[in-house]
């Protein structure tokens, strides 16, 4: 009887003594850190040296979970321009000051609406729509299409446009001052009627 008692009493140890291991490392019952739909980790910065990478970080930075690269890619006096027809179906007043900030906070919010697919394309793939002219030193001006696709879960929904993107040097790189919408791009609605919904929605 008294072996018997030794021989649970020392398997007992054993076994407490491999969960406290297994805790100790961390692998008992952890959860996987779960990553955003449509988020997991941003794309590494693209240090902006010539006006062409900046695109390359807002596609990055609209698409991740995080706003890093977006942020970063707009310069501090960033302002969105919307077309006369987009502001006159929405509240009046929802352009006004739109500045970086402003724009940061819509960007966020439409992240947290669209937590799916999120994805932004400048340029028409295979086709010559997108121009850049350089204006003077230090200051480069594109206009072309824009395709924004974005899920909330429920299917995904597309707003496309042409407009003019002002791309101005700096002593970081180069960095996006301004967004104007130009005009729609077939029947899909615009950036500008997608950023001023989000923001009277607020």
């Amino acid at each position: 009887m008294r072996l018997v008692t030794e021989m649970r009493h020392r398997i007992f140890v054993v076994l407490l003594l491999a969960v406290f291991i297994a805790v100790q490392s961390g692998c008992l019952f952890e959860p996987r850190q779960a990553e955003q739909p449509g988020g997991g980790e941003e794309t590494p910065w693209i240090v902006p040296n010539t006006s062409d990478d900046v695109f390359s970080n807002l596609k990055s930075g609209f698409e991740a979970s995080s706003n890093s690269n977006y942020e970063r890619s707009l310069d501090e006096s960033f302002t969105f321009k919307p077309r006369p027809e987009d502001e006159a179906q929405l509240p009046a007043g929802v352009f006004d000051g739109w500045t970086k900030t402003v724009e940061l906070e819509v960007v966020t919010r439409l992240k947290g609406e669209y937590p799916g697919k999120r994805t932004i394309r400048f340029g028409a793939e295979g086709a010559d729509r997108w121009q850049r002219r350089d204006v003077k030193v230090g200051i480069a001006i594109y206009e072309g299409e824009y395709m924004i696709e974005i899920d909330s879960g429920n299917g995904v929904q597309s707003y496309a446009g042409i407009a003019r993107f002002t791309v101005v040097q700096t002593s970081l790189g180069w960095v996006l001052k301004e967004w104007e919408d130009l005009d729609v791009n077939g029947n899909f609605p615009t950036s500008g009627y997608l950023r001023g919904t989000l923001r009277s929605s607020g």
